[in-house]
């Protein structure tokens, strides 16, 4: 969790939303100068347990270096998000085929594809990993089918990466970045059919408005 109290905002990290590049130029693992660019950006960091990093500002609030500061979080194209949410389990299970959890669920994952792990009963939206994903032992308070709106709950400030980095950047105080952990594939539109765009719609209702986005 990044945050500047000199610039009045804490960053909220909505997951498959371009929010590890944000962060990349200020935490140790991806950057051994990590120290100097905080300074130089005015910036601090709040380092929670791993599956709380992309906690919602409900529970970030909570913190007291956080209080009275303006929640900002970057959203995003949810036809597009909803792929890339797609691929990058189909990629991360892929990669942990010799763990239970990795093997179960790219079996799912491959046998339903895009289109059916997104319906009714589908992979995203049936449940089952719900103890997981909000859990008390690790702090992990959100879901893969939760809307991006969630995330501030009508508070704070958002920014469309499709076309508000310099405004968020202004906002923020902070350089443009590099983008990393970016999935190699075609236009998002290639991927749908009438059925699950509108599908996408119904699900994430409240994130086409909130953004102003068309499929």
């Amino acid at each position: 969790m990044l945050y500047s109290r000199v610039n009045n905002w804490a960053f909220v990290h909505v997951p498959k939303n371009a929010g590890t590049s944000v962060e990349a130029p200020f935490v140790e693992l991806r950057n051994p100068n990590f120290e100097r660019e905080r300074k130089r950006y005015r910036v601090k960091a709040l380092i929670p347990k791993l599956q709380a990093h992309h906690n919602k500002w409900s529970y970030w609030s909570e913190h007291s270096e956080l209080k009275e500061l303006t929640p900002v979080a970057l959203s995003r194209n949810p036809w597009d998000r909803a792929l890339s949410i797609y691929t990058y389990n189909l990629k991360t299970t892929s990669q942990n085929l010799d763990q239970d959890w990795g093997r179960i669920d790219h079996g799912i994952l491959t046998k339903q594809g895009f289109k059916k792990s997104w319906m009714d009963g589908g992979f995203f939206v049936d449940g089952h990993g719900k103890e997981f994903e909000y859990s008390n032992e690790t702090d992990r308070a959100w879901g893969q089918d939760d809307d991006q709106y969630s995330w501030l709950e009508g508070e704070g400030k958002w920014f469309r990466i499709e076309d508000q980095w310099d405004e968020f950047c202004s906002f923020t105080k902070l350089p443009h970045p590099k983008k990393i952990n970016t999935t190699t594939r075609g236009d998002y539109r290639n991927y749908y059919d009438d059925e699950l765009a509108e599908r996408i719609a119904t699900l994430f209702a409240r994130d086409v408005e909130l953004g102003g986005y068309k499929f």
